[in-house]
């Protein structure tokens, strides 16, 4: 008796399980819950349902490494140092994952996190993509092949290095040319189907270790922290023949890229350059990518089905994210590398049945980065120890960014009057402060200001900023740019502002 008494109450005191779900360069608003169903998102629609979805959640830098950083650490790029895609995340930082250790969690990684390095920055138990190829043995081959064949970055087929779609997995795993090169197919991009079954992909495999772990471990005293991380809808875009052949090449319709004179030098010159390319290209990159989001829905179920499965789903925190999002055509661009919506503005859901409300939106500004602070608030995990394992010069002493756990409570209450978000730091720095109704934008080494009323243009097809009616306006938000800035005290924004004309 006493046995079943002590269980029940350490039932009832025990800090809930957390699934971070993540994917890669999954664009905030295709999704049935988010208003655009032609790629349908049945299991991401049944999460919304059962929590709050934020529909104005924003990224901190729109590429892999920067925002994934940025995501388990809670500081921005310009904190953490790491701002291009071939940084890594020094060890002294205190990630998600060391904060759950620390307060009783069995904290685990299955899937894609970009380290670029061999560290496992807090996590205990950790499958990489490493771990996948293990499991695909002489199958890796068709890997290779689809790494090997990008629509519209054929540079791929010439350096086979593609450390964000996982080959290698550690950056510079090689000392000179990948011994790919010269050994892989080159596709003609009719059909963006892949030769992998179904259970070889890696998102599939991704699932099912997901569930492994938490069959394994969801019966024992201490909680899990477990962050699945998706690949798709990111590079490779060649998805199961079942899910592909949904979307034929073509029948992809391209966007109206609109006037481009309004947008930065660089802009141009980007957009030019895609818009050069074969309307075959670009519509096998649109094919893909939907092919690869309706295949990655399915791998979310296999997920989210396992909690009601195990009788856990209502003790269990489930948080999905994207690290960036994915422009499909806008303004003639594809892919991130911009401070455009469809580069920045994040997918954001959080449910936990016991405590969140359930098929709310948010409206409120949110900075996706303050999840690491947000999950310390709902779990009651305190205290928190700071950013810093040890103490080096130049560690903050806090988050960059707040929690926004009152809203997963309260989802109709006030978020930020700003949200911010950084890009290319290291050469043509930009940066964005949004705030309700206008966002701007600032190109450093062109001076070049933009200014949209996102009201009323969505799209971002009219450069306020090129005028002199909103000058008050571009002002005020230039005010809480140099604001942030000298606050951060960061010496990597200092000098990106130095490269100014």
């Amino acid at each position: 008796m006493a046995q079943r008494v002590n269980r029940a109450a350490r039932e009832r005191d025990r800090k809930p399980n957390v699934l971070l779900i993540m994917t890669d360069q999954h664009r905030w608003d295709m999704m049935g819950c988010a208003g655009r169903d032609e790629v349908p998102t049945p299991n991401l629609d049944a999460l919304a349902a059962e929590g709050v979805r934020f529909s104005n959640a924003y990224c901190s830098y729109p590429s892999c490494v920067a925002s994934r950083n940025s995501l388990m650490t809670g500081l921005h790029a310009h904190t953490t140092g790491a701002i291009t895609n071939r940084d890594t995340l020094d060890w002294r930082y205190r990630t998600m994952a060391h904060h759950f250790n620390e307060n009783g969690y069995l904290s685990a990684l299955i899937g894609k996190m970009h380290f670029n390095d061999a560290m496992n920055h807090g996590f205990s138990y950790y499958l990489s993509i490493n771990d996948w190829m293990m499991y695909l043995g002489p199958k890796v081959q068709h890997f290779a092949n689809e790494i090997a064949n990008h629509p519209t970055s054929p540079n791929f087929f010439e350096t086979m290095i593609d450390d964000g779609a996982g080959l290698p997995d550690v950056a510079d795993l090689w000392d000179g040319p990948s011994p790919w090169v010269g050994n892989v197919e080159r596709f003609d991009f009719r059909k963006m189907a892949s030769e992998l079954e179904e259970e070889d992909h890696l998102d599939s495999f991704i699932a099912r270790e997901s569930v492994k772990f938490m069959q394994k471990y969801q019966g024992r005293d201490e909680p899990f922290f477990l962050v699945t991380s998706f690949m798709k809808p990111h590079t490779p875009f060649y998805a199961p023949k079942t899910y592909a052949e949904q979307y034929p090449v073509d029948d992809q319709v391209l966007p109206d890229p609109g006037d481009l004179s309004q947008y930065p030098q660089w802009i141009q010159q980007h957009a030019a350059h895609t818009l050069e390319k074969e309307e075959r290209l670009r519509k096998a990159h649109q094919a893909g990518y939907r092919g690869n989001l309706a295949f990655v829905d399915t791998c979310i179920g296999t997920v989210l089905d396992s909690l009601d499965e195990m009788g856990i789903r209502d003790n269990t925190v489930v948080v999905y994210t994207s690290d960036h999002s994915d422009l499909d055509g806008d303004h003639g661009l594809y892919q991130k590398f911009c401070l455009y919506e469809g580069a920045i503005r994040t997918p954001l859901m959080v449910s936990w049945p016991e405590r969140i409300p359930r098929a709310k939106v948010a409206d409120a500004l949110v900075q996706y980065i303050g999840l690491f602070p947000t999950l310390v608030d709902l779990t009651d995990t305190h205290p928190y120890r700071g950013p810093a394992l040890v103490p080096f010069d130049g560690a903050p002493e806090d988050f960059d960014e707040p929690s926004f756990a009152h809203l997963c409570e309260e989802p109709d209450g006030d978020g930020p009057d700003y949200v911010f978000s950084e890009w290319n730091m290291r050469d043509n720095p930009q940066y964005m402060i949004r705030s309700k109704k206008y966002k701007f934008i600032y190109t450093v080494r062109e001076d070049f200001n933009e200014l949209y009323d996102l009201e009323t243009d969505s799209g971002e097809h009219r450069n306020l900023a090129l005028g002199q009616e909103h000058a008050d306006i571009v002002a005020a938000h230039m005010a809480e740019l140099t604001k942030r800035m000298v606050e951060s005290g960061s010496a990597i924004l200092k000098q990106s502002m130095q490269l100014r004309p």
